[in-house]
């Protein structure tokens, strides 16, 4: 019974084998099997890197308010001549609302010639309250020709708008700031260390996973009013088209931050000079996603890399030996000229 099944069972074997002594190596063969299998090991070599490696795919869809209602802006520029006592930053947008004690963190650093003299944090009065500004202290870091550096992040809302920077706070008292300095205008000149939309320990983890994305396209950025222009102000305007973005990495944690692009420019005023950033957010959402092949994948790859090359290293070999047996006969018979 046993029996009869085993040898029904040989019956179903597609692998036929032949016996040794009924094979005949061949020099061609040798060849062939050497270079099939130097070019298996060069395949599976780049598979492998690809199986290992992290590979990125990019999509865009609505935006559905992923992320939340409001939005992080973080803040590093300098003011080359505009004393921390009297700089202010508001924020509007097209709501209506107009915000000068802007909701977030940001500091003074009172900075002369690259030195950090003090700092502060950044606080500012009503529109409509009354200002205070120790005078004397203002006509000296006007002398020594002090700067200011705000450095932090303010959250506004998920709508277009603008913030700016200007001493619109202090509008009340800068006639007098103006008769102490010397001034008819101010002088904004400024260089931006840094500015972007989202959580700064996101942007980070961001930029050394990814490495993918307009983030911060105006850092480093510097402006400065022409010598000749010393007493004429400067109206400073950069617009900024904002892009919500999601990153999602390998192991599924997602990052909610916006990418920004930025055009500039600048127009003399008889009005109080002011850096304006004015922004507008997209409605599609791009999405940057980290994937690793899967391992299934990478199995089925391998077995076609090792089956489709013997295959064709099978072919090539009985090709070049029926070949070469043809043309042994033919110089056996005397046909070959």
């Amino acid at each position: 019974m046993f029996g009869g099944v085993h040898s029904r069972l040989k019956q179903l074997d597609v692998y036929r084998k032949l016996p040794r002594d009924l094979t005949e190596p061949t020099n061609a063969g040798a060849l062939i099997s050497l270079i099939s299998t130097i070019v298996i090991v060069w395949l599976f070599i780049t598979e492998l890197k690809a199986y290992i490696e992290v590979d990125n795919s990019s999509e865009m869809f609505v935006d559905v308010n992923r992320g939340g209602e409001q939005i992080r802006v973080n803040l590093d520029v300098i003011f080359h001549a505009l004393p921390c006592d009297i700089l202010s930053l508001d924020a509007q947008d097209i709501m209506g609302t107009h915000i000068v004690n802007v909701e977030g963190k940001l500091l003074k650093r009172r900075i002369k010639d690259k030195q950090v003299l003090s700092e502060e944090f950044h606080s500012n009065d009503d529109h409509h309250g009354h200002t205070s500004v120790d005078f004397k202290r203002l006509d000296e870091a006007f002398k020594n020709k002090e700067g200011c550096q705000l450095l932090g992040y303010i959250i506004v809302n998920k709508v277009p708008g603008n913030f700016h920077i200007s001493s619109h706070a202090y509008g009340n008292i800068l006639h007098q700031v103006f008769q102490i300095a010397r001034i008819n205008t101010l002088d904004l000149s400024h260089t931006i260390n840094h500015i972007s939309f989202g959580e700064e320990n996101d942007l980070d983890t961001i930029k050394k996973q990814f490495q993918r994305g307009v983030l911060a396209p105006l850092d480093g950025t510097s402006v400065l009013r022409p010598q000749e222009k010393s007493t004429v102000g400067y109206m400073y305007q950069y617009y900024l088209s904002v892009v919500p973005t999601t990153y999602t990495d390998v192991s599924g944690n997602e990052y909610f931050v916006h990418q920004f692009t930025a055009n500039s420019n600048q127009v003399e005023t008889n009005n109080l000079p002011a850096v304006y950033f004015r922004y507008d957010l997209s409605p599609v959402t791009v999405k940057f996603s980290q994937y690793r092949e899967s391992f299934l994948h990478f199995l089925v790859q391998i077995c076609a890399i090792v089956g489709g090359v013997f295959t064709i290293a099978s072919v090539l070999d009985g090709m070049v030996h029926k070949s070469v047996v043809h043309i042994l006969r033919k110089m056996e018979m005397g046909k070959l000229n």
